[in-house]
Order: C-alpha cells, then sequence, then structure tokens
C-alpha cells in the first residue's frame, strides 16, 4: 500500500508537471527502458515513457509491480481530457513464463528461472504517455 500511496504522489506530480501528450502513434512505438537496480535496493522505479522494461531477475525471486499513468480521452468541445490510474502491466520470461496483474493493478510472482524478464504496460493506447513503474525483487 505505501507504494501505491508513493506512485499516486509521483503520477500527481508528474501530471503536475510533465510535459503533453506524445501520442504513440498507432501502437507500434515502443519504448524499452532497461531496469536496473542500484546496490543494496530492492526496488526500481521510473518516471517517464516506456512501453517494456527489460531486465535480469533470479530464480525464485518473488516479484511485486505496480504501473500508474496517464490516459487522454477527448471531451466536451473536442478538448483533451488527461487522466491518471493504474495500467495494465503483465511479465514475461524464459520457457515460456508470463503472469498479470490483478483486477487491482498489482502484479505479485515468483519468477520460476533465472534469466531476462520484460515488463510490459498496456493497453497500447498508452504508449508514449507519461507514467511510472515500480518494480520490486525479493
Amino acid at each position: 500500500m505505501r507504494a501505491i500511496h508513493r506512485c499516486m504522489v509521483s503520477i500527481g506530480l508528474l501530471v503536475a508537471l510533465g510535459p503533453g501528450p506524445t501520442w504513440a502513434g498507432g501502437c507500434n512505438r515502443e519504448i524499452v527502458v532497461p531496469i536496473r537496480f542500484q546496490q543494496g535496493s530492492v526496488c526500481w522505479q521510473h518516471v517517464g515513457a516506456g512501453t517494456t522494461f527489460t531486465g535480469e531477475f533470479g530464480a525464485h525471486q518473488r516479484v511485486t509491480a505496480t504501473a500508474l499513468g496517464q490516459f487522454y480521452s477527448v471531451g466536451d468541445n473536442n478538448r483533451t481530457v488527461t487522466t491518471t490510474g493504474p495500467w495494465q502491466l503483465s511479465v514475461s520470461g524464459p520457457g515460456g513464463f508470463s503472469a498479470s496483474a490483478g483486477a487491482d493493478g498489482q502484479l505479485d510472482t515468483v519468477l520460476p528461472k533465472a534469466g531476462e524478464y520484460s515488463f510490459s504496460v498496456g493497453p497500447c493506447a498508452i504508449w508514449g504517455n507519461q507514467g511510472m513503474i515500480e518494480i520490486c525483487a525479493q
């Protein structure tokens, strides 16, 4: 719960200070961001644009993650309306492993093998939008 509160504060600042929409252009502009945990840290956070987040993880690590960000829609008088909320989040890795966040937007899983894992946000209509992802591994 502490992580979600921190995320919402970060996103609030991001919406207030961040640039406007960067429209992803038909779900075809993937933005890959490497995951690099600082030494001794169990959580990694990225604020900004990104669609896929990749990094090396160990076998049997418990991973929790959440992603929040901007959604754009057309409101009254064809004005762009910006809202903030949880994004869809999934992870895939070695041996065909995959897991998705639950209805609450929280991903919580144990990785079966060591290797490179990719965390993806969606729907692709949000690609290029400002957001925040936090991944913790124990």
